[in-house]
């Protein structure tokens, strides 16, 4: 009976960088980044033709306000994926680190816009 050992650190993080994933969730990760960029791209090609005032509220234009949280929750999907393919499954693809590294970014100013948006509210108020 043959025994099965555990490959060592150094033979894990030998494995090859590949460009496309080949684990489900950096599949995922990919697809909900796409979607978040293309819900981005209409955005802000629909915000062309409204116009939008600069002391108006997020949700003055509900289309445009509904698809951005559609693409900020894409993009937290995005990561989350992206980390457990990388973390748990050892992914190693270029498609999913730059997809980790976009929905990052997308959560971060996501989440800055909207604090930013809760301290005007309550400078509006006091």
């Amino acid at each position: 009976m043959e025994s099965q050992r555990e490959p060592s650190f150094l033979e894990v993080k030998s494995m090859k960088l590949t460009i496309y994933p080949r684990t489900k969730s950096g599949v995922f990760s990919i697809s909900f980044m796409i979607i978040a960029v293309i819900l981005v791209v209409v955005v802000a090609y629909m915000a062309e033709d409204i116009e939008i005032l600069y002391n108006g509220g997020f949700f003055d234009h509900l289309n445009l306000a509904i698809m951005t949280l559609v693409a900020f929750g894409c993009a937290i999907i995005s990561l989350v994926a992206g980390l457990l393919a990388i973390l748990r499954d050892g992914e190693q693809s270029v498609l999913c680190y730059g997809a980790i590294v976009l929905s990052a970014a997308a959560v971060f100013f996501g989440v800055s816009e909207f604090i930013g948006e809760m301290d005007a509210l309550n400078t509006q108020t006091k």
